[in-house]
C-alpha cells in the first residue's frame, strides 16, 4: 500500500492577519465587513481564524489592541515627555496636527469613531477595551494635571476633573479634525484657545 506523505500544516500568520483585519476595520469599518471577506483578505480559512481568535469578536479586538498600539499609544511619548505639563500637552496636539496624519490616511480614527459612536455589533470585549483605553489616558492625564497645579506650573483654581476630561476630548477633537484635512491655521488657533486656561498664571 502506497503511503501518502502529509505535507507540513501552514502556519497562521498572525502578524500579517491582525494587520490586514486592522487596516479593513479602519477603512470600511467594523460593522461594515464580514468575517468571510476578512478571511478573503488575510488569506486564511475561518476555521483557522477560529481557533487562532476564538470568533470573530477574538479578531476584532485583536485588531483593535494594534490601532492603538500603532496609532494612539504614540501620544503617551509626548505626554511624558520630561518638559511642562503645558509643553507636553502642545506636543501632543501640534503632533496630530503635522505628523499623525502625514501619511494621507483619509479613514476615521478608529479609536475615536468606537469611543465616540460604537459599532453596533461590538461586542462587550471590544468596548472593555476602548474604556480601557480611554481610563488609562484620563488617568495619565490627571496625574501630570494635579502635578503641573502642585507645583505651581498653572493655576490651582483649574477643576482638575473637569479640565482633564476636557484636554482627553480637545485631543481626540484635534486628531479627528486634522484627520478630515481641516486646514492647519485653524486647527493652530484652536489650539491656542485650548491651552489659554493654562497659560493663566
Amino acid at each position: 500500500m502506497k503511503i501518502i506523505k502529509k505535507g507540513r500544516p501552514k502556519t497562521f500568520d498572525k502578524h500579517n492577519a491582525d494587520n490586514v483585519a486592522m487596516h479593513v476595520y479602519w477603512r470600511e469599518g467594523m460593522d461594515n465587513v464580514s468575517l468571510n471577506e476578512i478571511c478573503r483578505k488575510i488569506g486564511e480559512s475561518k476555521p483557522s481564524v477560529y481557533r487562532e481568535y476564538g470568533g470573530e469578536d477574538g479578531l476584532k479586538a485583536s485588531a483593535l489592541k494594534l490601532y492603538l498600539d500603532k496609532r494612539v499609544n504614540i501620544l503617551a511619548e509626548y505626554l511624558s515627555a520630561e518638559n511642562t505639563f503645558v509643553e507636553n500637552i502642545e506636543s501632543a496636539l501640534n503632533f496630530l496636527i503635522n505628523s499623525h496624519f502625514d501619511d494621507e490616511n483619509l479613514y476615521p480614527c478608529l479609536y475615536n469613531k468606537e469611543s465616540w459612536f460604537p459599532s453596533k455589533s461590538m461586542s462587550s470585549k471590544c468596548r472593555k477595551i476602548i474604556y480601557e483605553k480611554d481610563k488609562e489616558i484620563l488617568f495619565k492625564l490627571k496625574n501630570m494635571l494635579t502635578a503641573a497645579i502642585e507645583s505651581g506650573e498653572i493655576s490651582n483654581e483649574i477643576d482638575v476633573n473637569v479640565f482633564t476630561n476636557y484636554i482627553h476630548h480637545q485631543l481626540k477633537l484635534i486628531a479627528t479634525l486634522s484627520n478630515n484635512k481641516v486646514p492647519k491655521e485653524i486647527l493652530n488657533g484652536m489650539v491656542s484657545l485650548i491651552m489659554e486656561p493654562l497659560k493663566k498664571s
